[in-house]
């Protein structure tokens, strides 16, 4: 008898050792992990027991303010209940003065700034690059043509017209044409459509001037550009002027391809400078 009864005195001694086993073997339990649902039910608790929240709880520490927000007005719903209109918007504000504290203790996140987005290239951009740059090669040939034009004596002849071509023609076409590029520029820079509109007002005024000139300034024929024999145009020269300066006209000398290729050119960037324009 006696074996049996130290057999039934053993058997809670062993159960309570294998449940300190247990104890011992498992795992330390994880950190506390606050929730959207965790958060709920404290504020449930506080609206039934009418507590004013004043510190953040450890149910809603570490929470979005998307997810406090949505806790509060949850719990706020389930306690104020189903009533009419005027009577659930009066429950409903005495109830969130509690759980102020919960919405105001996390900021709401701050829009993004539209500076933090990459800047998106104008869709026409590449045009009014273009359009610059044909105008300032437009712009180089033509400075060639008047430099030559200058040091042939352009400026020094007497009288009001060189070539058939008055000098206030030459040196507008010129003129225009730096103040035109000069308008372009500034759009380039600040894409405003009044500007664009403006550098077009301006080149095709260049263009029409240009053309002034090259009409004006077309070779006479051979027979009507120096005399054929002698008469009174071979006797008024002087006695030892070169021939070349008396019997072949200024126009003779003009770099026709040169003129040729700055037509070519100005008709590119008006091209251009329109088509940007209408893009704009």
């Amino acid at each position: 008898m006696t074996r049996p009864v130290v057999l039934l005195a053993a058997l809670p001694a062993g159960l309570l050792a294998a449940m300190l086993a247990a104890g011992c073997s498992a795992g330390a339990p994880g950190p506390y992990r606050a929730t959207a649902s965790t958060c709920y039910a404290f504020s449930v608790q506080a609206l039934q027991r009418h507590v004013t929240v004043t510190t953040m709880p450890r149910a809603c520490a570490g929470l979005s303010h998307e997810q406090i927000d949505l806790a509060v007005t949850r719990a706020v719903r389930q306690v104020a209940g189903p009533h009419r209109k005027a009577i659930a918007r009066r429950l409903v504000h005495r109830e969130l003065a509690y759980l102020a504290y919960l919405i105001r203790a996390v900021p709401v996140p701050a829009p993004a700034s539209p500076s933090a987005a990459p800047a998106q290239p104008s869709p026409g951009s590449p045009l009014r690059l273009a359009a610059l740059a044909a105008w300032i090669v437009t712009v180089l040939a033509g400075s060639w043509l008047i430099a030559g034009w200058i040091a042939h004596g352009g400026l020094r002849q007497r009288g009001p017209r060189v070539a058939g071509v008055p000098r206030a023609v030459i040196i507008g076409h010129f003129g225009l044409a730096l103040a035109g590029l000069g308008i372009w520029i500034a759009f380039v820079v600040t894409g405003l459509p009044a500007l664009a509109w403006a550098a077009v007002a301006m080149i095709l005024s260049v263009a029409g001037l240009g053309m002034a000139t090259l009409a004006g300034g077309l070779p006479a024929t051979a027979a009507g550009s120096r005399p054929v024999g002698p008469g009174p145009a071979t006797a008024a020269r002087p006695t030892g002027a070169p021939a070349a300066l008396t019997q072949a006209p200024a126009q003779a000398r003009k770099p026709l391809a040169l003129i040729a290729v700055h037509g070519m050119l100005a008709a590119t960037a008006i091209l251009l400078v329109v088509l940007a324009a209408v893009a704009a």
